[in-house]
């Protein structure tokens, strides 16, 4: 076979082909790739400093955004120039004291408080009172803070305590046009200013420093303000003389890349840079590069051995892979199949993430609503495995748990003490739930807060399977306590919580919540905090019940969303089931009157007069002395028929009202990324109903609609102007390459083939 030309050839080029390339990969990264490391290192290295500024820059933005709520939000009886500090003990002791000590507590940055009021010319401190100034000097240094254009501003100009940073963070009060009374003083504290900056320095051989615009400096790290290093100096240097960017510089012989970047505070401009020396990533390559060298030459006898069989080998499974790429798509003669093979991976890992994305954007919204249509009963239909199932996939755990359940109302909005007024109804129910998320976080038992939109908010807690009842209880007339107390104090309207019963069975929710939403009923009206618990309001009795609930159940809640057939096959099963649990005939008769009753009552709660739709029929006496039979015809024929088709006239009227709005809601953002849950949640639906009435209405898909529409916009953009068709993709909603496809799928060719033959 030796002597065969081609096989010879093809040996050979394997055989070297195999031998040559270590070798020069490694004489390349040792003699010329070191220069590359040290590039890429200075690209590494300043990416490293951008993040580290934004985590810093975020640390000092969420600092400022705590100042000025709390400037905000330190209301007192009399304004700051009418202030007596020696006898208005009210608001020096319950409002600016404890506002101060507060606003130390809210931030790990602040190292001191003070509050400075211009007229009174004095100094309050939350730690060391009131402080009368000693120089006149000082005093005019305090007076150019209020004087001061901006609200809220940095300043480095009076700072005295040793233990805090050159700057400081002035609140002027009241902001904007009125004349300014006081200023709130925030001293940064240099320990943690430090040890953020320090946390930049890696491995204790490199600097880092913060630095103001002009050049002076605010935080050295880890080593003193005042004794900066040669290192610090030359890195004070070269951030002064270039660009924000990385740079490599030379100091005693050893190679350093030095990075910084910006960030913006209120009237100034900050700089954040770090050197890093380059040795510790330079030698482990010099070293592997050698490796690479040795190993070559040593493999190549191996390499001689082996390259027959991988020059067969190695091509089967590109092959291979190349084939199931293309399945279902044409060939493209020519093409590498490894460049193909990697074009189509990005494209598929493009969409994953684009769909990643979508899905980490509508998860919070999908988990609200199902839980919020999971409480009202809208998910009858699903049974418990399916309902465990569903929960697991939005993350929720739920297995070998007990579910609890615990609902809060506000009321007394208009009260003389509260901050809200009639008609901030769900304003304050978004506060509340948001109040009772914050403090059921991190706690040991997993809630779920359900926001009702009604100054209604619905806890469900979920709690181990092992814990006994009597800790349950204890843990929820605790919380319930703790939360009733916050949600006053921090809202200031009358809170009324009701602790629900608990269940193993989240089929059972529904009924768990409408039976503690029903309870609260029974609150006081006067009380401004109360606690209600259902065991003591409702004890359970002892004696058999021969009564179908489960089937008057599934009964109302297909009257509910108007079922025909499930409804008329409800009532069936339930005279089934009642004649079946009743040995005697009045028993069968009671219950059938209770169904009738509660049919009643569904059909009033719903917006429906029963007497309306019987033509005023008295029902009762009649029902009572016909036969089981008889009676259920006559509550299908004389209610509940003629509820039905009343029913669906108001729904179809509503359905068209829906999707109109739907319609306007496309039409106006068209260009976002709006999905059928999004336009569900938006109009107080929910997807399922929306999607069915968005096809019976307009006779297609909402995404089929969403996405021609699109497609019209982007037709009429291609032939009206000139933009590229990248921006004109995302006009219209979509990234580029996804556009692109979209746009071939529906009109056979290509956006820019589109353009083209309009244009000609």
């Amino acid at each position: 076979m030796w002597k065969h030309k081609h096989y010879r050839n093809t040996f050979l080029i394997a055989a070297i082909s195999a031998c040559l390339p270590a070798a020069i990969i490694g004489l390349f990264v040792y003699f010329i790739g070191t220069a590359n490391i040290e590039a890429e290192a200075k690209r590494t290295h300043q990416n490293q400093v951008s993040f580290a500024t934004e985590r810093i820059d975020s640390n000092l933005a969420h600092l400022e955004t705590v100042i000025a709520q709390w400037s905000f939000n330190l209301n007192l009886s009399n304004t700051y120039g009418n202030l007596d500090v020696e006898r208005d003990f009210y608001n020096i002791q319950q409002v600016i004291y404890r506002s101060l000590t507060w606003i130390k507590a809210s931030d790990p940055l602040i190292d001191e408080v003070s509050l400075y009021l211009d007229k009174q010319e004095v100094l309050i401190k939350e730690n060391k009172g009131i402080q009368k100034f000693t120089s006149k000097d000082s005093l005019q240094d305090y007076r150019a803070l209020v004087s001061y254009q901006r609200d809220i501003y940095w300043t480095d100009t009076i700072t005295r305590n040793p233990n805090a940073a050159p700057y400081m963070l002035v609140v002027r009060l009241p902001g904007g046009l009125a004349t300014t009374e006081a200023a709130l003083i925030i001293e940064i504290n240099a320990k943690q200013l430090n040890r953020l900056i320090g946390e930049l320095e890696p491995g204790g051989e490199g600097s880092t420093m913060l630095m103001q615009q002009d050049g002076r400096t605010i935080s050295l790290g880890l080593n003193p303000i005042n004794q900066p290093t040669e290192l610090d100096l030359l890195v004070a240097r070269v951030i002064g003389e270039n660009e924000q960017g990385s740079y490599v510089e030379t100091l005693k012989g050893q190679s350093y890349s030095i990075s910084y970047a910006t960030m913006k505070r209120i009237g100034h401009i900050w700089k954040v840079a770090t050197a890093a020396p380059l040795a510790q990533l330079t030698q482990p390559v010099e070293l592997l590069s050698r490796l690479v060298i040795y190993s070559g030459c040593f493999g190549l006898l191996l390499a001689l051995f082996l390259s027959w069989f991988a020059s067969r080998q190695s091509y089967r499974p590109i092959r291979k892979l190349a084939l199931l790429f293309r399945s279902g798509k044409q060939s493209s003669e020519g093409t590498d199949e490894l460049d193909f093979i990697a074009s189509e991976w990005k494209h598929i890992s493009r969409e994953s993430q684009m769909m990643q994305e979508r899905l980490d954007t509508q998860l919070p919204t999908l988990k609200e609503s199902f839980l919020l249509q999971l409480v009202q009963g809208h998910l009858y239909f699903l049974n418990e495995k399916e309902i465990v199932d569903r929960m697991e996939q939005y993350g929720w755990d739920v297995q070998n748990t007990i579910h609890s359940v615990m609902m809060i109302q506000m009321h007394g909005l208009s009260h003389h003490e509260g901050k809200f007024s009639p008609g901030d109804e769900q304003l304050v129910t978004f506060a509340a739930s948001n109040i009772v998320g914050e403090a059921t976080n991190g706690r040991a038992m997993a809630c779920s807060v359900i926001n009702f939109q009604d100054l209604t908010v619905g806890l469900l807690i979920r709690f181990a399977v092992d814990m006994s009842e009597a800790d349950i209880k204890a843990t929820l007339y605790h919380l319930a306590d703790e939360l009733a107390s916050m949600l006053y104090n921090l809202l200031k309207v009358h809170i009324t919580i009701c602790v629900g019963k608990s269940t193993r069975s989240l089929s059972s929710l529904a009924d768990l919540f409408d039976d503690t939403r029903k309870a609260l009923k029974y609150k006081k009206l006067d009380e401004q905090q109360q606690i209600l618990y259902m065991d003591e309001m409702m004890p359970e009795g002892s004696h058999a019940i021969n009564y179908p609930f489960e089937t008057e159940k599934e009964i109302i809640q297909a009257l509910r969303m108007g079922s025909d057939t499930e409804l008329y096959q409800g009532l069936d099963h339930f005279l089934a089931a009642l004649q079946q649990q009743s040995d005697k005939e009045i028993q069968v008769r009671q219950g059938l009157l209770q169904l009738f009753g509660n049919i009643q009552n569904t059909i009033m709660l719903s917006g429906f007069n029963p007497l309306h739709l019987d033509e005023g029929e008295t029902l009762w006496e009649k029902l009572f002395h016909m036969d089981p039979k008889t009676t259920i015809q006559t509550i299908k024929d004389k209610l509940i028929a003629p509820y039905l088709q009343e029913m669906h006239q108001t729904q179809d009227i509503q359905l068209k009202q829906l999707v109109e709005k739907v319609l306007h809601t496309i039409q106006e953002t068209y260009m976002k990324d709006i999905s059928l849950e999004y336009c569900a949640d938006l109009h107080g639906t929910y997807p399922k109903k929306l999607s069915v009435g968005f096809k019976q209405v307009t006779g297609t898909t909402f995404i089929d609609y969403l996405t021609q529409f699109r497609m019209d916009k982007a037709k009429r953009l291609l032939i009206e102007t000139d933009e590229k068709i990248n921006d004109i993709a995302s006009q219209v909603g979509y990234q580029a390459a996804y556009f692109n496809r979209t746009f071939k799928k529906h009109e056979g060719i290509t956006p820019g083939q589109y353009r083209e033959r309009q244009s000609k």
